[in-house]
Formats: C-alpha cells, sequence, structure tokens
C-alpha cells in the first residue's frame, strides 16, 4: 500500500509539472532572495520574498493570473500564457499598466529579447535541465547586449533566475536590491531549486523532510562546494567507504555509486543536494551544485 501511494503522488506531481509548462497552475510560489547591492539595511545585506499565483482577474476581456507577495499583500501584476510565451500586466499601485511579453521559451541561439531596449537580452545558449519531477524543461541563457557581466536565464514554465516577474531587469531598484530565483514550488510539490553565492555565503530555501546534514565523521569531506562537474570526496584517515547516494530536495536519489574518490555531477542540474556516504556509519553532507 505505502509503494502504491508513493507512486500515485509521483505521478500526481509529475502530471502537475507537465501542466504548469503550458499554462498557470494555482498554488505557484517563488522563492525570491533579494540582493543589497549598496546602502543595505542590515549587516547581511539580504531580504527574502515569497511571490505566489492568487486568485484570476480579467483585464480588458481577458483572463489572467494574479501575482502577490506574501505577507504583504502587495499586487506585483498578472500574467497570462499563450502558446510558448508569456504576457503581463505590471500593477502600478491604481491599475494595469499594458501588457507585455515577458516570456519567449521558443527562441534560439541568437535571437534578442526586448528588441526596443537599450540593453536588449540576446540568448547565447540553449539547453535541458530535469526538474524535481523528472520533466525536462528548456534551459535559454542570455547576456545582456552592451552589458558583458550581466546574464540571465530562463526555466521553461519556471521563468527568470531573477524571479518570475523580475526578467530583463539589469539595474537594481531604487532602494539598491538585485533578485535572485531560489525555489519554485506548485503546492507542496518543490519542482525546481539552485542556490545563490553571496559573499562566499552559499543561499537557499528549500527544505527537504526526514534528511539533514551530519558530522558522524569530521575526517571525511566533499569538495569542492558548491562544484559543478566532479566532486570529490575527501578521506583522510582511509574510512572503509561502501557506496555513496546523491539525493534531491524531494528526497530522490539522483545517483548511485560505488565510486568513493569522486563522483561526475556534470548531468545533474544546479541546485541543493545531500551526498549520502554509507560505511561504518551513515555520513550525510549538503551539497551545491552550481553551473
Amino acid at each position: 500500500m505505502t509503494t502504491l501511494l508513493q507512486n500515485f503522488r509521483k505521478i500526481a506531481a509529475l502530471t502537475i509539472a507537465l501542466l504548469a509548462i503550458s499554462f498557470g497552475v494555482k498554488g505557484q510560489t517563488w522563492f525570491i532572495l533579494g540582493e543589497y547591492i549598496w546602502s543595505p539595511p542590515n549587516p547581511q545585506g539580504t531580504f527574502e520574498e515569497i511571490h505566489y499565483q492568487a486568485e484570476d482577474t480579467e483585464i480588458n476581456g481577458i483572463d489572467y493570473h494574479t501575482i502577490y507577495i506574501q505577507g504583504q499583500g502587495v499586487l506585483l501584476g498578472a500574467y497570462r500564457n499563450e502558446d510558448n510565451q508569456v504576457y503581463y500586466c505590471k500593477w502600478n499601485g491604481t491599475s494595469y499598466d499594458d501588457e507585455v511579453m515577458l516570456y519567449d521559451y521558443d527562441l534560439e541561439v541568437g535571437d534578442f529579447f526586448n528588441d526596443d531596449d537599450e540593453h536588449p537580452m540576446q540568448v547565447t545558449e540553449v539547453t535541458t535541465i530535469t526538474d524535481h519531477n523528472g520533466v525536462a524543461r528548456k534551459k535559454i541563457t542570455f547576456e545582456f547586449y552592451g552589458l558583458p557581466d550581466e546574464t540571465e536565464y530562463w526555466i521553461e514554465g519556471v521563468g527568470s533566475s531573477k524571479g518570475f516577474v523580475n526578467s530583463g531587469n539589469y539595474t537594481p531598484t531604487i532602494d539598491g536590491a538585485i533578485f535572485h530565483l531560489l525555489c519554485y514550488h506548485i503546492g507542496e510539490n518543490l519542482i525546481y531549486s539552485t542556490s545563490v553565492i553571496i559573499d562566499d555565503q552559499v543561499y537557499y530555501n528549500c527544505d527537504v523532510d526526514e534528511i539533514e546534514e551530519n558530522n558522524v565523521d569530521s575526517e571525511i569531506s566533499i569538495y569542492p562546494n558548491p562544484a559543478k562537474d566532479i566532486v570529490k570526496i575527501l578521506n583522510n584517515n582511509n574510512l572503509a567507504i561502501s557506496s555513496v547516494e546523491i539525493i534531491d530536495l524531494t528526497g530522490r536519489t539522483v545517483m548511485s555509486t560505488e565510486k568513493t574518490d569522486e563522483i561526475d555531477i556534470s548531468e545533474l542540474s544546479e541546485g541543493q543536494y545531500f551526498v549520502k556516504i554509507y560505511g561504518d556509519n551513515v555520513i550525510v553532507k549538503k551539497l551545491f551544485i552550481s553551473k
């Protein structure tokens, strides 16, 4: 019965994730990390926001999904999906601004987006990632014309690396803040997650049930962390290690190996994981993958 229930939950989560690629699904939340790059109001210089999809609304006879900031009741705007494009109307405090195209998931390498902007976005790479429910999603990476150090990427059906409503923003807010997307959920299902490094500190906010880092043996460590393609296991006292597993934030084992020195993680998507190292004890370490 337990196995059947688990399989049903996986199928339900997969179905919801597939639907979310095509059109708005209620219960969507985007966890955003704000970073102050000047005049920080607190020592950390960061703050957190959760943007969520609320009730539907009608604008000029067309149905839209509204987006709010959780806990503040602040309306950000409303969006709608049409084929592989997303259109957005920003709320200006009294009414909705004119509709603009926020995403076009049909773009290819070399294409420009926001052509009328001073610094239009140009596609530099189109790849595919696998989300936490096993769904393949397109990843489109951009650079901003005339701003060589400014980049952004989109995850199909999720939104921008800067947060769903912040795509195309290459300048800080009036308060000196820029934004980073950390997690995307549909209901309680974690669909996508990543991590952000600011001043050598790794930020993430996606909890996983029943898995916690432990320090059973401090003689075993993993590096580099964050890692990109290869993670190495440092075993100072040559302790017996039988196998290693890598587990994502949904509790799913995404890799299992008997290699005990280094692991090829190049096929894994960026984000937070747990590394379970099996030997005389089970040692759990947090791993951050940054592409």
